[in-house]
């Protein structure tokens, strides 16, 4: 008799008995599998996401006071398909740092902002301490345009690309014909001449209307700078405004020509007689005949009655278009929590102002388990498939009020009853207002008047205690929706809602989908976590070292067995699973060499995106 079946025959005598997916009681099979043969890094915890932290700083000519504008992060710019990570206001130094957990595959992010938006390359953008920086007050310039040629300064300065900030709510353009769609413009002198707050666009005479007019081109209409005598000069739009108002202004930039164009955004705010008190800008010489947008935004200063709108152009050959032009504020606080009623998705609630979603705002995540802990699986992953989504509820200070959790159970590859739960670190019980949306239908859960579990340090909520009553498909059941020639069961969508007493650090709670945990069988103290995490008070500690799992916690090594190997794992998209008793290495091609490397190779094995990912043979289908 082998070492490893007398092992197995001792545990059993002990009481514990492991059955799962019909795998024999007793003595688990001899060969060593496909993920047997791995040779995993210690320490490797089999994450398949990774940490950014980000350092968003704002133009010191934003004071932003009791005003807390709006921070989006999304995988790339809402005009590309991106999706939103997490929103977050910005603090009253003009600087806000946020922790993100994003796929290990993911290689940009887009942060936008009032003060504009831009593309950040993990790993490659600029960082500190392995922060990255993203400082938009790089991005202004407090020169005024010119009004004689001997004040041309032509300059070669580069800039990110700059996209107007989105919120959940339509914005209100101050702006009258920004897409310029209104073939009627006046004119004046030159810019610092009176204007009226009247919706028209004024050209200055050294262009003139034979030099920036409407254009068409494939049925878009726009306004177009050809060169003029001069070869400076702008179109001005004016708005009210007061002291105190954050004014955002974007527009659409095309060059084409001349190395020596430039193009300017000024915000130049005005006193009642008319003088300018201040000089807003960005530029740019982007000469690709390529779109790019442009973001200015400053706070107006004290004696602001009105701000001028400014497109300023020095060209010298070939044309400059402007299209799209947005200006945003003043702005109202119907709930006054210091967050805009067009950025607050709550904005007559001060309790509550952004949605923060994970995986996105549109994905759902998946956590697979292997339940026959300490014993060995057959590594299929498929003995509980749980697809889950996060919407988290952060007030104006960026603290976490409640969550709603979008969950179904898609996949049972066993036939034990197992229950499924989760811990939120950091938090206490008491701190637990209510939670609805559990289903518990046994009787070895028990929970506390506001529905957390019983006999926790820190709060645990069990969202079903028998994974089949989650499929109305009968306790025992072998295979459900893991065997192609078995009969398919619709998984039912459901939600748990939770709500706190006091608002709650996201730092203590870290990431959804926190610490999620299967119960084997009915059996309270056997708890399956992803491996490296740690176990809930109500445990099992004499499982520990058991059969073939490795746990030390005086190493911090949890739930992986003696090669490192796991009986969960969470990947941060809709994961299409093994069918029944298929090694995961033979499903996806790829999984054994991003294992092998830490992590460090082939980081999105579970994509469908490249030949050669998968098996498809192998991976269950739905009929």
């Amino acid at each position: 008799m082998s070492i490893k079946h007398f092992l197995s025959l001792l545990v059993i005598s002990s009481g514990i008995v492991f059955s799962s997916c019909q795998k024999t009681d007793g003595p688990q099979p001899e060969p060593i599998t496909g993920i047997e043969k791995l040779k995993i890094p210690e320490g490797f915890t089999f994450e398949t996401t990774k940490t950014v932290d980000l350092s968003i700083v704002f133009p010191e000519t934003i004071i932003l006071g009791e005003n807390k504008s709006r921070i989006n992060v999304l995988t790339a710019p809402l005009r590309e398909g991106g999706v939103l990570l997490t929103s977050a206001s910005v603090d009253a130094d003009n600087e806000t740092i946020l922790k993100l957990q994003v796929p290990a595959e993911l290689t940009q992010l887009y942060v936008e902002t009032a003060a504009g938006g831009r593309i950040v390359f993990i790993g490659q953008d600029s960082n500190k301490d392995g922060v990255i920086v993203i400082d938009f007050g790089l991005e202004l310039g407090l020169m005024p345009p010119p009004v004689v040629d001997g004040m041309k300064n032509i300059q070669n300065n580069s800039h990110v690309q700059m996209v107007h900030y989105k919120s959940a709510a339509s914005l209100v353009n101050l702006i009258s014909n920004g897409e310029f769609d209104d073939n009627s413009f006046g004119t004046m002198p030159d810019w610092p001449s009176p204007m009226t707050t009247d919706g028209k666009w004024y050209i200055t005479s050294t262009l003139g209307t034979n030099h920036a007019k409407q254009h068409t081109q494939a049925g878009e209409k726009m306004i177009r700078i050809t060169p003029s005598q001069a070869r400076y000069g702008g179109v001005a739009q004016l708005v009210p405004a007061n002291p105190g108002n954050l004014i955002t202004f974007t527009a659409d930039i095309r060059s084409s020509g001349n190395s020596n164009n430039i193009a300017w955004l000024f915000l130049i705010p005005r006193d009642a007689f008319g003088n300018s008190i201040g000089y807003f800008s960005i530029q740019t010489n982007n000469t690709s005949n390529n779109w790019i947008t442009r973001t200015v935004a400053a706070t107006m200063p004290s004696g602001t009655v009105s701000v001028q709108v400014l497109l300023w152009s020095h060209i010298f050959g070939g044309t400059i278009d402007y299209d799209n032009v947005i200006v945003t504020g003043p702005v109202s606080d119907s709930d006054g929590d210091g967050v805009d009623d067009e950025l607050d998705e709550y904005p007559n609630d001060s309790e509550r102002a952004f949605n923060v979603y994970y995986p996105n705002s549109e994905d759902f995540g998946t956590l697979a388990f292997e339940d026959l802990w300490p014993g060995k699986g057959d590594y299929d992953f498929n003995d509980l498939v749980l697809d889950y989504q996060f919407k988290q509820v952060l007030n104006a200070d960026n603290e976490l009020v409640e969550f709603y959790m979008d969950y179904m159970v898609r996949a049972i590859g066993a036939s034990l009853e197992n229950g499924f739960g989760f811990e939120i670190p950091g938090v206490e019980p008491l701190n637990v207002k209510s939670i609805s949306g559990q289903q518990l239908t046994e009787s070895y859960i028990n929970l506390e008047a506001n529905g957390t579990e019983s006999g926790q340090s820190t709060a645990v909520i069990i969202l079903f205690d028998n994974a089949f009553s989650m499929m109305e498909a009968p306790s025992g059941s072998f295979g459900v929706n893991t065997m192609p020639d078995a009969p398919y069961i619709e998984p039912v969508l459901r939600q748990l809602i939770v709500e706190f007493e006091n608002p709650v650090s996201t730092q203590l709670t870290g990431f959804a989908p926190y610490n999620p945990f299967l119960i084997v069988d009915k059996s309270r103290g056997r708890e399956v976590h992803l491996p490296g995490k740690t176990p809930t008070d109500l445990h099992d500690p004499s499982l520990f070292g058991q059969w073939f799992d490795a746990t030390n916690p005086v190493i911090g090594k949890y739930y992986q067995s003696e090669f490192n190997l796991p009986w969960a794992i969470s990947i941060p998209k809709k994961f299409d699973y093994p069918i029944e008793k298929t090694d995961i290495t033979s499903a996806y091609l790829k999984f054994g060499s991003w294992a092998e490397s830490g992590g460090q190779l082939d980081a999105d094995w579970y994509s469908n995106t490249n030949a050669g990912y998968r098996n498809e043979n192998l991976i269950y289908q739905k009929p």
